[in-house]
């Protein structure tokens, strides 16, 4: 079973490290484009959030493929173009518990297509909305809080008319293959102060970012698949603000840091989920590249899928890549009057 761990471990650090790239090569892999908006791949250690489950690892190998993507090319051109993103997104979040029989439970999966759109200003700031769309799941079958059971089976939604306000859901949460499963849209904004050093790269970043996230049960908005039940939408809540800020400093030439603040807030959800999420990042990037190392602090419910109905405190420490990285750009004409 070690082997087993070792070699899913592995296979997670081959496939991260064909993430890393420079801003400033040209690379017309539509793998290796940049996002100002964007889920970071990880992989790291994670400490436990509750007595029932011992986490070996967590990992968040992220994929975003380009169908257009001409940010870049806009930002460092003369004639200050905005420039937009079009792309499909792959976003698994994948546990490793330290258990015998299924040592990798409820993995997570999101499949949605986006558009970035983003906009230099006269001050030489970044503005970018994002809007994105599509499924996200667990693929499992079984009955959501009760072992052993198929989900939407008799048995199953007899017990869940059981459970009232009061009922601890943590404890009764079916952890083997409890189904999650919902569509999902999500618009974000996000603001970026550069300070731009001599060769026009920013050496000092402040960035904002807000978003809001609905649960919805059609696909699209339009196509009744994949979507969630009466019961379910009423433990999970259809609504979830967040808001972010990162501090990136390029302190030395191959060295930058950044400080990361994220807080998430669940909206309708059973009484007994915990709304708040706190993370609380710092990343050091030592090769003047998108690999970094991180360590974080996280308060308040989980994020990996039906999980969110645990809550308390984490500390995790691992790699990570950043999908937006400072870059060299043109700055903004200025019009003397």
């Amino acid at each position: 079973m070690k082997k087993r761990h070792f070699f899913l471990l592995f296979i997670l650090v081959q496939w991260s490290f064909g993430q890393t790239s420079n801003a400033n090569t040209n690379d017309n892999n539509a793998f290796n484009d940049f996002y100002p908006i964007a889920v970071k791949p990880s992989l790291g250690y994670l400490s436990n959030m509750n007595a029932h489950e011992d986490i070996l690892f967590d990992a968040k190998p992220t994929v975003y493929y380009s169908i257009i993507n001409n940010i870049i090319e806009n930002m460092q051109s003369e004639e200050n173009k905005a420039g937009n993103a079009f792309y499909m997104s792959f976003q698994p979040h994948i546990r490793m518990y330290a258990e015998n029989s299924k040592p990798v439970k409820t993995p997570s999966y999101r499949v949605l297509f986006g558009w970035q759109h983003m906009i230099k200003t006269k001050s030489n700031n970044f503005f970018t909305w994002a809007i994105e769309s599509g499924h996200y799941s667990n693929g499992q079958s079984g009955c959501a809080f009760l072992s052993g059971e198929d989900d939407e089976s008799m048995a199953c939604m007899d017990f869940h008319t059981t459970i009232t306000d009061e009922s601890n859901l943590s404890q009764l949460l079916n952890r083997a293959n409890g189904n999650f499963s919902t569509n999902t849209t999500k618009l974000s904004l996000n603001f970026r102060f550069n300070e731009l050093n001599n060769a026009d790269e920013p050496y000092k970043i402040h960035s904002f970012t807000t978003s809001y996230e609905l649960y919805h049960n059609r696909f699209f908005g339009l196509f009744n698949v994949g979507g969630y039940t009466d019961f379910d939408i009423r433990i999970y809540g259809r609504h979830r603000f967040g808001l972010g800020y990162e501090y990136v400093h390029q302190w030395k030439p191959k060295i930058r840091y950044s400080l990361e603040q994220k807080i998430e807030l669940i909206q309708g959800a059973h009484s007994f989920v915990e709304p708040l999420r706190s993370e609380t990042t710092f990343t050091i990037y030592p090769f003047n590249r998108n690999i970094g190392f991180f360590g974080t602090y996280v308060y308040g419910h989980d994020n990996y899928n039906l999980r969110f109905v645990d809550s308390g405190h984490q500390i995790g420490f691992g790699v990570s890549w950043d999908l937006f990285q400072p870059f060299q750009i043109t700055r903004a004409k200025t019009t003397d009057l």
